[in-house]
């Protein structure tokens, strides 16, 4: 039965609004012909013990609570048509902040006490009688409940005495640490990645590690010297693996001329390797050995070749005896460099002293 009676209320409530139209507009026009506004006498069941607001007066924008205290016995039923509705429907000057709330107070002898809320506002000064409230009962009854009057007034104004102020400038508030603390940590991020950017370009400029100090490179011939000790100490070629034996030795090689003569050694052919060699001043007995060592090796790689065991044996001490001949050809040319420069600086000495004394 009460969902009967609930299903009943809500389709009664889609033809309220039709209702509450007509009715504001009917007493709007008696309001404004100047006739006393109808009263609809409320039901003998429903009591209507307080209808106040918080405040009788305000001032324009300012909020006042309507405040409605009701007794209806406990089986009974209202529900409240919403009162934005019912002021748009009646134009009035007030606006609705906070619909309708509806809160039991008390269930005793059969009877409960409810209180209805709302909150309220005005932007137009005057003095108005609130539009009614609505309820539905689910026998389809319709109840308008009396409103009271709300003085809405502008702030008062003395003319007399009136003194114009410049505008203040805007407030400055203090800043908290909240607000500080995500600029601070991103503030510390960034320091960090800059940090870690110029080690990065550090590192890269001197070949270091990235935190500690800088890796101290060896020079080229002891690196191509370790290169073929290592090589020596794997026995390849006495395990059948020549071809891994020559080409190790070529590419150490091949690093070594790079380093040591600024030649692309590990893009070009044999051919093209010694034809760049062969005005770097190589002693010939050593720029031999390593064209034939080359030569050897490409067969081995490329042809198939199987070297005999005399040969194999033969092939890193020919690579040492290159790389030693070559630095030791890098060493005298420094010294010829060094003491070139030597005699330059002598020359230019006796050239300054001469022309001292011819000055004087």
């Amino acid at each position: 039965m009460k969902r009967y009676s609930f299903i009943v209320l809500l389709f009664a409530l889609m033809f309220l609004g039709a209702g509450v139209k007509g009715f504001a507009q009917e007493q709007q026009s008696l309001q404004d012909n100047g006739e006393e506004i109808f009263q609809i006498p409320l039901p003998q069941w429903l009591q209507v013990k307080k209808s106040q607001l918080s405040k009788d007066s305000i001032l324009v924008g300012e909020q006042v609570v309507w405040s409605t205290q009701m007794e209806l016995p406990q089986d009974q039923e209202l529900m409240f048509a919403p009162y934005a509705s019912v002021v748009e429907a009646e134009k009035a000057p007030v606006d609705v902040i906070h619909d309708i709330v509806l809160d039991t107070l008390a269930i005793r002898n059969g009877m409960k006490e409810l209180e209805v809320k709302l909150l309220l506002t005005s932007f137009d000064s005057g003095y108005y009688k609130l539009p009614f409230m609505v309820a539905l009962t689910p026998q389809g009854d319709t109840i308008y409940l009396d409103s009271p009057f709300l003085d809405v007034t502008n702030t008062p104004v003395d003319t007399a005495n009136f003194v114009m102020h410049p505008i203040k400038g805007q407030m400055r508030y203090p800043v908290t640490f909240r607000e500080v603390l995500p600029w601070a940590v991103l503030a510390i991020a960034l320091a960090v990645l800059g940090y870690l950017l110029y080690r990065y370009i550090r590192h890269r400029r001197e070949q270091g590690s990235l935190f500690g100090k800088p890796v101290v490179q060896d020079p080229p011939h002891i690196v191509a010297l370790r290169e073929l000790d290592r090589i020596r100490g794997e026995q390849l070629w006495q395990n059948g693996e020549e071809k891994l034996f020559y080409t190790g030795v070529t590419d150490a090689l091949r690093e070594y001329i790079e380093a040591r003569y600024e030649v692309s050694a590990m893009e070009k052919t044999t051919s093209e390797i010694m034809a760049d060699l062969s005005d770097k001043k190589i002693e010939p007995r050593y720029y031999k050995e390593l064209d034939e060592l080359f030569k050897t090796a490409d067969l081995v790689k490329f042809a198939k070749y199987v070297p005999g065991n005399e040969e194999n044996e033969e092939v890193i001490p020919m690579a040492v005896r290159f790389v030693n001949a070559a630095f030791e050809q890098q060493l005298q040319e420094a010294a010829q460099k060094e003491a070139a420069q030597k005699e330059a600086s002598r020359n230019e000495a006796a050239q300054a002293g001469q022309n001292e004394k011819v000055e004087e």
